[in-house]
């Protein structure tokens, strides 16, 4: 069985600027894409991120540190937008031919100790593979030691990944990869190249894109591991195929 990981950033699926806003364009495509390997024999785990949806809701009631009670309610309605979301997508890609299981990340995974705890058995995701269905996750609120955490897609693809060791891990965007300072693509990215190239201002990777870059370069020590624009399906097919993408990044392993 050749599996592959797939995250569908934020900026994949929304438009972050506008609350509230859907790609449908995009992810549809992917589906359709996709859809026709699953019929060939290729397995898919899909992961998302919350974009213009959850990121307001979460930064409305100070998500990103849990404080005290009254944070509830911020945590019911982030929970809510997160699972319309995932609703939305998963209508989206089955009407495309893409048969998703949803799975709430909040229902299976709680934070011990700063790292993301898988509460299953992997193989209770393997079966659902087995059975020709696409697991999907999503980043969510979820319990953990300081009561409630937000657990990233990006941990995610990172945990499931050194878990599955899938045969390639695709982080999806909205562009064709990590930009230099000229708006180029850089084919290959290391730890120790982001160091130099941060270094001579070649290179802008810091906030939520350093974090993904960060789980991706980790993950690429066991899986090949890109970032690609979700709309260049001939690179994602490339790298399905076991090929290297005409555009997109690829992480390299320290």
């Amino acid at each position: 069985m050749q599996l592959f990981m797939l995250k569908l950033g934020g900026s994949a699926i929304s438009d972050k600027s506008t609350p509230l806003s859907y790609r449908e364009d995009w992810v549809r495509n992917l589906g359709k894409n996709l859809a026709s390997k699953l019929r060939a024999g290729s397995r898919f785990i899909l992961v998302h991120g919350g974009g213009s949806y959850a990121h307001p809701m979460a930064l409305a009631y100070g998500l990103s540190k849990y404080k005290d009670y009254e944070q509830s309610i911020g945590i019911s309605l982030t929970s809510a937008v997160l699972n319309y979301l995932s609703m939305k997508i998963t209508i989206t890609l089955s009407l495309e031919g893409l048969p998703i299981y949803p799975l709430r990340t909040g229902s299976i995974y709680v934070i011990k100790d700063g790292k993301p705890q898988l509460l299953i058995n992997p193989t209770h995701i393997i079966e659902i593979l087995e059975r020709g269905m696409v697991p999907m996750l999503y980043g969510d609120v979820v319990p953990s030691d300081e009561g409630f955490s937000i657990i990233s897609g990006d941990d995610i693809m990172l945990d499931l990944g050194l878990r599955l060791r899938p045969s390639a891990a695709i982080f999806l965007t909205d562009v064709p990869g990590i930009l230099d300072s000229n708006g180029n693509v850089i084919k290959e990215l290391s730890g120790t190249s982001i160091i130099r190239d941060m270094g001579t201002k070649s290179i802008d990777v810091t906030g939520g894109l350093m974090r993904k870059v960060q789980s991706a370069i980790e993950l690429s020590n066991y899986v090949r591991t890109y970032l690609c624009a979700i709309w260049d399906l001939e690179s994602i097919n490339r790298i399905l195929s076991g090929e290297e993408p005409v555009n997109c990044t690829r992480f390299t392993p320290h």
